[in-house]
């Protein structure tokens, strides 16, 4: 069965992590209309996600300040584990779509994919916040005095 989602100006747009560090899985989260999409990634592919969503930000000829973001809701009920994520620009409204492609199964032929349209602020909240989930992930960030959302 493929289940397919179109999220356009989600209320939270964020990565987040259940287990301690070491032992993270990590997830994607798009919040709006009254439901909640959570994906099972990689922490590879947020690192690379986050990447690529500051080159789109870089390239804009104007500065972007980052979105208010909240952590994830827990517990995560993810539907799908991402196999494959791309990026794109929407032309009529300025937008980034997240693209995420499950990670199909042997017998699976038409993997479910889900669309998530995001404002160029929610993509700056979505890098800072991976960014620094990463690297909280570490002993640097900890070290350091970092502390995550809400502490």
């Amino acid at each position: 069965m493929t289940d397919n989602y179109e999220i356009r100006s989600p209320d939270n747009f964020v990565a987040g992590t259940v287990g301690g560090p070491g032992e993270r899985i990590f997830y994607l989260q798009a919040q709006g209309e009254g439901s909640i999409l959570t994906l099972k990634v990689e922490k590879g592919q947020v690192q690379s996600l986050a990447s690529h969503l500051l080159e789109l930000i870089e390239a804009e000829d104007r500065e972007v300040v980052a979105a208010r973001v909240a952590d994830m809701v827990e517990p995560p009920n993810a539907v799908w584990t991402v196999g494959a994520l791309a990026i794109g620009l929407s032309d009529e409204s300025r937008e980034i779509v997240v693209v995420a492609q499950e990670l199909p199964d042997q017998d699976q032929n038409d993997p479910s994919e889900a669309h998530i349209h995001i404002s160029f602020e929610q993509a700056k909240a979505f890098v800072d916040h991976a960014l620094f989930l990463i690297e909280y992930g570490r002993d640097f960030g900890r070290q350091n005095g970092h502390k995550r959302i809400g502490e």
